[in-house]
């Protein structure tokens, strides 16, 4: 079986993702390594923080360095040197970029922004470019709506993303036969946008194919949290609790925990790298901003019993100091250790699943981080 759950705790669950480089512990958290490389972290960073699994964007890919030199290495782990799981996205969420330019019922058309030339991304293009770059999971192409768009619209992007789940399942089953990574997952992408009706229809239609895995697509996109869960739990109760389940673009470590207490089973976002190199810090009793003056003489690290690699070699004073001359590496370093809390926290939660005491795990750390919230 390519999926198994192990231990569970109300929905909450652990379970164990077979994929071609090898077996992930789930649920786990991938950064988003849209151009085959973190901004400004590298992929020794990932390894050394115990990253198993990230997100790449085959669209983007495909413009730069293009699939024929990634094809060269054999695949996308050789060519970026990582030896874990490898997603790779369809390029769906590129619409909200500005290299989209329209959208037809064959497909997305966008603008390669290396050299202006014209792109048409079809299910039937994006699978053998998945399928040439040789990820774990392929993602089907799918059509996002953005956040309060009509319903109209949002239905018509739903009916685009089932047509395009359809032939891109087709697509990949003829197409992965003679390519040189026949255990290559597919997984579906449940849209519908902000309407609960939509989501239920969207995750019912998805979990009627053949998926290795379904995914909520749509969310995280500027919505208000409630908005993003209320999107979710309409989908949840419709997609099999057989297969693993994958919320796109979240990362904070409180949606982190409310989602796996849902039993969602993995996670992409830019979000602690992004926000790290603008130098907003994770810690258990909540975010700290590095920039402020309380910092300047606090030579002690970010987090006292932390093991990254930042705080074992440098004091927030000197991180503090590397903000206010502009120096690039705080971006680096900083982003090693948000990476490293959120790839630390879910490690936790499965610890407190099998214990079966994740509930209240999960309830203390909300509770501070909330309270230190409010203190700022």
């Amino acid at each position: 079986m390519v999926f198994t759950i192990t231990h569970q705790e109300g929905k909450a669950r652990v379970g164990k993702l077979k994929t071609g480089h090898g077996t992930i512990e789930t649920p786990f958290f991938m950064p988003a390594a849209t151009k085959a490389t973190g901004k400004h972290i590298t992929t020794d960073d990932y390894q050394k923080a115990g990253v198993k699994a990230l997100i790449s964007n085959a669209l983007i890919l495909s413009f730069k360095p293009g699939i024929e030199t990634i094809k060269k290495t054999s695949c996308l782990h050789h060519f970026m040197n990582f030896k874990g799981v490898i997603f790779t996205d369809c390029g769906g969420f590129q619409m909200s970029s500005s290299i989209f330019q329209k959208k037809t019922k064959t497909g997305l058309h966008f603008r390669n922004p290396f050299d202006n030339s014209r792109a048409v991304l079809t299910p039937q293009k994006i699978m053998n470019i998945e399928l040439t770059l040789g990820s774990d999971v392929a993602m089907m192409l799918d059509d996002m709506s953005g956040f309060g768009v009509s319903k109209d619209e949002a239905r018509q992007a739903m009916e685009n993303t089932h047509r395009w789940g359809r032939e891109s399942l087709h697509w990949h089953q003829q197409l992965k036969g003679d390519s040189q990574h026949p255990k290559q997952l597919l997984f579906g992408i449940v849209q519908g946008n902000f309407y609960p009706d939509l989501r239920e229809e969207s995750a019912k239609f998805i979990n009627s194919l053949d998926f290795d895995g379904i995914a909520i697509g749509g969310v995280a996109i500027g919505e208000p949290k409630e908005d993003m869960y209320a999107a979710v739990d309409a989908a949840l109760p419709f997609i099999t609790k057989d297969k693993p389940r994958y919320v796109m673009g979240v990362g904070s470590p409180e949606e982190l925990l409310e989602l796996i207490g849902r039993g969602i089973d993995c996670f992409d976002s830019v979000y602690p790298t992004q926000i790290a190199r603008h130098g907003t810090i994770f810690t258990t009793p909540g975010k700290i901003y590095i920039d402020q003056l309380q910092y300047q003489h606090d030579f002690t690290p970010i987090e006292k019993n932390c093991k990254c690699h930042t705080c074992q070699h440098y004091t927030k004073a000197y991180l503090h100091h590397l903000r206010k001359i502009e120096e690039p590496s705080a971006k680096r370093l900083l982003s090693i250790h948000n990476l490293y809390f959120v790839l630390q926290l879910v490690e936790k939660a499965k610890e407190h699943i099998k214990a079966g005491t994740f509930t209240e795990f999960k309830k203390e750390f909300l509770h501070t981080w909330e309270n230190s919230r409010k203190k700022k």
